[in-house]
């Protein structure tokens, strides 16, 4: 250990001694399988979830292989300040286990108060990362750092986005590494969706759509299945993010849905099940958007009653025979060349699609947090809480108790006595996503939500992503 080392660990230990902080909030962990795979969880005081198996577990094995140990004694608080400190070092080695420790770090604690002040520095240092030529690795570490350094500080970071769009545009172009640009789709995507503008969220959809329209070859990295679905995810969450949930939806909407639904059916044929899956959930958000199937106005919100006497909004799809055939095969597959995991999830998340896109049927998820139920009673929402899930990953809960950008993205009310401890924190406005969940303990209090909302469709800011409305 080197002697400025030491003197920081001597520091610690002795602002340890001095402060003696109590316990923080119990880790309630999910473990399981990855998003992709969709399976059941059994535990019951976690999070679980139902509509025919539509979400599982939030972490997937490879995360949890890349988890660090906190060192037994030092505070998370000091583990972030020196892993932030350690991306400066020269050994790659030594930059890439401090990705690894911020990356569980920043998952499982919301540290704005930490990285409001270094977001900067750190984001300089990130980018420093991501241009590497050296290590892969550190380029897709650096990413998902990013994604989580966006997700702690929430909104109003415009400029940060602008310092990382380009950046991750090039990567996912010319980097050569399928993980790396994976990786940097995903996380752009996630910039994009909490502090992006409206204009800059149709550009990148765009950009997005070309990579599935293309088959990943407008990116140099054609059939590749795993950047092809990061893609798909990337189309989808900005689509939910701009037309989802109840928003009225535009002509320029219905010019996308033709635009890109021809690539999305061909994708339903892709080798890869993942492929599949997102190719089928953004087709179930854009019918459930655009009010499809059961001549759904829609200029209406998702589950009303259609007025029959007047088709005004209601929009159909001529390809709805070929479409409903290629779903229904997907949802009974029992191609025994596909292995018996693969061929459960890809009917389960079938089916769900299939309810939506020929029946007009609504799809629900519940999570169960402690002793409060969240509902996503809608493909935009299901979708956005993928995102959100896929990077925080265990620690999901932890977010949705401390971290208002989940709590205002999802209606969500944190029990009274964490929301009392946050009175420290940033400051954070959720002004473009119409909330699309609720909880069970929050019934009482929806009113002066709605209210809150409501006045927020009068206070636009030039880093709008959405109105609200």
């Amino acid at each position: 250990m080197s002697q400025n080392l030491r003197k920081k660990a001597a520091t610690r230990a002795s602002r340890r001694a001095s402060n003696n902080a109590g316990p923080t909030l119990a880790s309630i962990l999910a473990h399981g399988t990855p998003l992709s795979s969709r399976h059941n969880t059994d535990e019951e005081d976690v999070w679980s979830e139902t509509s025919a198996d539509t979400l599982d577990s939030s972490a997937s094995a490879g995360s949890r292989a890349e988890d660090i140990i906190i060192e037994e004694g030092d505070s998370w608080e000091d583990e972030v300040l020196q892993s932030i400190d350690n991306l400066e070092e020269k050994r790659t080695s030594v930059r890439e286990d401090a990705l690894v420790k911020l990356i569980r770090l920043l998952s499982h604690k919301y540290a704005a108060n930490i990285l409001h002040s270094r977001r900067d520095t750190l984001l300089d240092m990130l980018n420093r990362s991501v241009k590497k030529d050296k290590s892969y690795k550190e380029n897709k570490l650096a990413a998902k750092v990013m994604s989580l350094l966006f997700v702690t500080l929430g909104e109003d970071q415009e400029t940060m986005y602008h310092d990382v769009l380009s950046l991750l545009k090039y990567t996912i172009t010319n980097n050569i590494s399928m993980e790396v640009k994976s990786s940097c789709i995903k996380t752009l995507a996630l910039a994009c969706f909490i502090s992006g503008s409206q204009p800059e969220a149709f550009e990148l959809l765009n950009f997005f759509a070309e990579i599935i329209i293309t088959n990943c070859k407008s990116i140099n990295a054609i059939d590749d299945g795993p950047t092809l679905t990061s893609a798909l995810n990337a189309y989808g969450l900005l689509f939910a993010g701009l037309w989802g949930d109840s928003k009225k939806v535009a002509g320029m909407a219905r010019e996308e849905f033709e635009r890109v639904m021809p690539a999305h059916i061909k994708q339903l044929e892709s080798s890869t099940m993942e492929v599949r899956v997102a190719s089928g959930e953004n087709i179930a958000l854009m019918f459930e958007t655009l009010g499809i199937s059961k001549g759904i106005d829609s200029t209406e919100e998702w589950g009303q009653e259609h007025d029959d006497e007047s088709d005004e909004g209601y929009f159909d799809y001529n390809e709805m025979g070929r479409l409903t055939h290629l779903l229904n095969t997907l949802a009974t597959d029992s191609n025994r060349r596909r292995g018996k995991t693969e061929r459960k999830v890809q009917r389960s998340a079938f089916r769900d699609i299939l309810k939506t896109v020929e029946e007009g049927e609504q799809i629900q998820v519940k999570l169960k947090f402690k002793k409060q139920t969240i509902y996503f009673p809608t493909w935009a929402k299901i979708i956005e809480l993928n995102a959100l899930r896929d990077i925080l990953a265990e620690g999901l809960h932890v977010h949705f108790l401390e971290n208002e950008l989940l709590q205002d993205l999802f209606n969500f009310d944190p029990p009274r006595s964490v929301a009392v401890n946050q009175g420290s924190r940033p400051n954070s406005a959720m002004s473009f996503h119409t909330a699309g969940s609720d909880t069970d303990s929050s019934i009482t209090s929806k009113k002066a939500k709605d209210k809150k909302l409501k006045n927020r469709k009068h206070s636009k800011r030039r880093g709008d992503f959405l109105e609200v409305g």
